[in-house]
């Protein structure tokens, strides 16, 4: 026979597993829900409701989701530009994260990504380049080098590169991608498209126009498999492809170029 002890004990025990089930389950459903109305471009709801959820999973001890909703709140805002508050919501997430998990978490790449994002926009490129780095290092870590993270975390930091001025940085990352992604997916593939287009960004920059029209032409060409000819998702790759015929004093192909993007876009 159970003791009257013992048999509270299981009691209060069941009492808190089932709210600790009940929490669980309520922060997911508010996951689930800021996640639909990210979706549906409904930025201001969406963080209300990540909030809620990040407040439950707080309380339940779910380390990893509690960051994972601070980092959705703080890709949020650095979207509106809010970036200080984007900040705050993200040292948070960092800060709990290296308290209380592996620090080679997926999640604290995450994490470090989005810092870097918020730094570049705020042309701290020094620190966003730190902050890239590292989520790269947990990536390679924990998913290999070939893998379709991997690749991304590069282009970030060619991105970063690109826009302070270090060509040969920028070039050296975008290549890493390109070669992980057409290992990954082959090199008429939708996936690969980011990287022509990024190697053409610059190589223009680099004025290397040749090379430039080369990749922002593949990116171009991948496009038209993927969406077909005169779909509107052209435009920019005729754009592109434009603007650097017409720097190497091409204006023929550039005004072609522009041409069809104008005749797409009208259409």
């Amino acid at each position: 026979m159970t003791s009257p002890k013992r048999f509270f004990a299981l009691l209060l025990l069941l009492v808190i597993g089932n709210a600790y089930g009940q929490n669980n389950s309520r922060a997911a459903e508010y996951f689930k829900i800021a996640e639909d109305l990210k979706s549906k471009a409904k930025p201001d709801s969406a963080i209300i409701y990540y909030e809620k959820a990040s407040e439950e999973f707080k309380s339940t001890g779910n380390t990893e989701q509690f960051i994972n909703s601070y980092n959705q709140i703080g890709i949020l805002l650095t979207r509106q530009d809010k970036y200080d508050k984007a900040k705050a919501y993200l040292d948070k997430a960092l800060s709990t994260g290296l308290m209380s998990l592996d620090s080679n978490n997926l999640v604290i790449a995450t994490t470090y990504i989005s810092l870097g994002v918020v730094y570049g926009a705020l042309e701290n490129y020094d620190q966003s380049i730190i902050y890239h780095n590292k989520a790269l290092s947990i990536r390679i870590l924990k998913l290999g080098e070939n893998n379709e993270d991997v690749a991304t975390s590069y282009g970030n930091i060619g991105n970063v590169y690109l826009r302070s001025k270090n060509y040969e940085k920028s070039l050296e990352a975008h290549l890493h991608a390109m070669k992980i992604r057409e290992i990954l997916f082959g090199t008429g593939s939708v996936d690969i498209i980011q990287s022509y287009s990024n190697l053409g960004a610059v190589y223009r920059e680099k004025k290397d126009y040749t090379l430039s029209i080369d990749y922002f032409a593949k990116a171009l060409q991948n496009k038209i498999k993927q969406r077909g000819e005169g779909h509107k998702d052209l435009v920019r790759y005729y754009k592109n492809l434009s603007e650097v015929y017409y720097l190497a004093n091409n204006k023929e192909q550039g005004d072609l170029c522009k041409n069809k993007a104008d005749e797409i876009s009208k259409s």
